[in-house]
């Protein structure tokens, strides 16, 4: 992963870096700059840049995923807060000022700017939701562009099978989290005892040419 403190600028003197917590995974291709806050259980896949340098914070709370090539960036003096149990899935930009409400899922390709999502929304693939504010449990078609709060006032309820899916990838990116955190324990293990073994290697040839310089 790549970690990296925000710079200082005109319109912000101090230096932020991210704050990650020990149970969230980052996959080593991710981009992380600034005053972004990723919580527990989180998992941040391949290709994904959140970037909190020109607006901040970015926000990850619990239990969130947030998969491959997703963008997160603020404008200056706003912030992006994604809630509990949300899924923003392939290739999403969420820009902010931007508030996600718990459990909801941004589809694959889908844009979200300026903009509050209720909990337990559902935005489907390739969706435009700009400008507005949705409630709870609603459901912005694939491919719709949403940019009114007229247009939010016609938007069906997400329903069971949406409920089901989303269920299914919270699920599914649980279980991978913790999957990569194993491998990465072990990992850790392993080189651990390498080094043991070397040292003790080096300990050994060493004290055989003090014996012998003796």
């Amino acid at each position: 992963m790549f970690l990296e403190s925000s710079p200082v600028t005109t319109w912000s003197e101090e230096v932020s870096r991210p704050q990650v917590h020990p149970t969230a995974y980052i996959h080593h291709t991710a981009v992380i700059i600034g005053d972004v806050h990723i919580e527990k259980n989180v998992i941040i896949c391949p290709g994904v840049v959140l970037r909190a340098d020109e607006g901040s914070p970015i926000i990850i709370r619990e239990g969130s995923n947030i998969q491959d090539g997703v963008i997160m960036h603020c404008l200056q003096g706003s912030s992006i807060e994604i809630g509990p149990r949300c899924s923003i899935a392939h290739g999403a930009v969420v820009h902010g000022p931007c508030v996600i409400g718990d459990e909801t899922f941004v589809g694959f390709n889908a844009v979200v700017h300026a903009a509050s999502l209720g909990e337990k929304c559902f935005v489907s693939h390739c969706a435009l939701v700009t400008g507005v504010q949705l409630p709870g449990r609603v459901m912005v078609t694939a491919g719709k562009m949403l940019q009114s709060q007229e247009e939010v006032a016609l938007l069906p309820e997400a329903g069971e099978e949406e409920k089901k899916f989303h269920n299914k990838v919270l699920s599914i990116n649980e279980e991978l989290r913790r999957g990569y955190k194993n491998i990465n324990h072990l990992q850790v293990h392993h080189l651990d005892h390498q080094a043991r073994i070397k040292r003790a290697v080096w300990d050994g040839i060493e004290g055989k040419e003090a014996l012998t310089v003796g």
